[in-house]
C-alpha cells in the first residue's frame, strides 16, 4: 500500500490478532482495525492516525509557536524564535506588529545566518536557511498560500537528535544526519546538488555546506574527488537526511528533555527533536511533532518498535 501508516497498522494488527482492511483499495490512506465487535477507522496522509493524542494538545504541536510558547512556560528549553504573519487574512483579529511588512523591517537588521519556516508544515517544506535581507524577501514570495505564518530562529550548528515518546516512556531515538553529496573533481557543488535525488515535495536542496574539516564551500566551488560537503539546511529524511545510531531509549539528558516537553504540551505520542548543545547548557528543543513519521524504522528494520507504537495505538482507538 502507498501508505506506509496503514503498513504499519497492517502488521501491527496481524501481530496483535486483529483483522485490518483498507477502505480506499492500494492507497490505504483510510483503513480499519477490528476486534470482534470493535473497530477503528485511521485516517493517513493528511490526517492523523494517531488515537493516543487527543485535538487539543496536537493543535498545540501543530502551530510551532504556540507549542515554543508552553514549553517556555513549563521552563523546558527551547529555541528562541520570533513569529510573523504573511498574510493579510484575519488581520482584523490580532493585534498589530507582526505582519509582513514587521516581518521584512525584522529581516533588515536581523543576524544572518537565519532558518525560518512555516508554522505548520511538515517534512522539512519551506524549512530553509536565510542568509540576507533580499533572501528572505525571496522566501517570503515562494510562500504558498496556505502558510499564513512563519517562525524565524536563529542557525544552530549542533548535533540533532529525534527522541520518540509513547505514553511517558521514552522508546527509542536517534541522530539525524544531513543531507550530503560527494565531490567527483569536476562538478559544481550547485550541480551535485542539483543531480542528487530527493523525494517529490520536499524542501529545496541549497548548495551550501562545510566540508570535513569544517570549510565552508559555495555553490560555484569544485569539490575534489570523494570529498564529502554536508549540506546547511533541515536534516529531514524527506529532504535526503538520514538517522544514525538508532537505539531503543535515549542518553538520558536527551530523554529527560523529551518526556518534559511531551508531558507540557499533554501528548501521549510524540517525536522530540533537539539538538544537544554541549557547550551552551545541554539538549535544547527545536519542535515537538505529534503526528510523527516512523519510515526511519522500517528502513532501520526496528519493526518491534513499530508493533509496539501500532499496538498502542490501535487499542487506544479501539477502547
Amino acid at each position: 500500500m502507498k501508505s506506509a501508516h496503514a503498513r504499519y497498522a497492517a502488521r501491527a494488527a496481524l501481530a496483535c490478532g486483529y483483522a485490518f482492511r483498507s477502505l480506499d483499495g492500494d492507497d490505504g490512506y483510510l483503513f480499519e482495525v477490528r476486534d470482534g465487535e470493535r473497530r477503528a477507522v485511521f485516517a493517513a496522509g493528511a490526517g492523523t492516525p494517531y488515537a493516543l493524542n487527543d485535538a487539543r494538545a496536537a493543535s498545540i504541536a501543530r502551530d510551532k509557536a504556540f507549542c515554543a510558547d508552553v514549553l517556555r512556560e513549563a521552563r523546558v528549553p527551547v529555541l528562541p524564535g520570533v513569529m510573523f504573519f504573511v498574510t493579510n487574512r484575519w488581520a482584523d483579529m490580532r493585534s498589530p506588529g507582526r505582519e509582513r511588512a514587521d516581518a521584512i523591517a525584522y529581516a533588515a537588521t536581523a543576524t544572518y545566518p537565519l532558518f525560518c519556516k512555516p508554522l505548520s508544515a511538515s517534512n522539512g517544506l519551506f524549512a530553509e536557511v536565510i542568509d540576507s535581507a533580499e533572501e528572505f524577501g525571496d522566501y517570503l514570495d515562494r510562500l504558498p498560500p496556505e502558510h499564513f505564518a512563519i517562525l524565524m530562529q536563529p542557525y544552530v550548528r549542533a548535533p540533532e537528535y529525534r527522541v520518540f515518546v509513547l505514553n511517558g516512556q521514552v522508546l527509542f531515538s536517534y541522530i539525524k544526519t544531513s543531507p550530503s553529496v560527494l565531490g567527483d573533481g569536476k562538478r559544481t557543488l550547485a550541480e551535485l546538488v542539483a543531480a542528487k535525488p530527493r523525494e517529490a515535495d520536499a524542501a529545496p536542496l541549497k548548495p551550501r555546506g562545510r566540508d570535513q574539516l569544517g570549510q565552508r564551500v559555495t555553490a560555484s566551488d569544485i569539490p575534489r574527488p570523494n570529498e564529502c560537503v554536508i549540506l546547511e539546511g533541515p536534516a529531514n529524511r524527506a529532504a535526503g537526511g538520514g538517522a544514525g545510531f538508532v537505539q531503543d531509549g535515549a542518553p538520558p539528558a536527551l530523554g529527560k528533555v523529551a518526556l518534559d516537553a511531551t508531558a507540557a504540551v499533554g501528548l501521549s505520542l510524540a517525536a522530540v527533536d533537539l539538538f544537544d548543545r554541549v557547550s551552551e547548557g545541554g539538549p535544547t528543543v527545536i519542535e515537538v511533532n505529534s503526528n510523527p513519521m516512523i519510515a526511519t524504522l522500517e528502513d532501520h528494520q526496528r519493526w518491534h518498535l513499530i508493533i509496539e507504537i501500532w499496538r498502542t495505538n490501535i487499542e487506544a482507538a479501539l477502547r
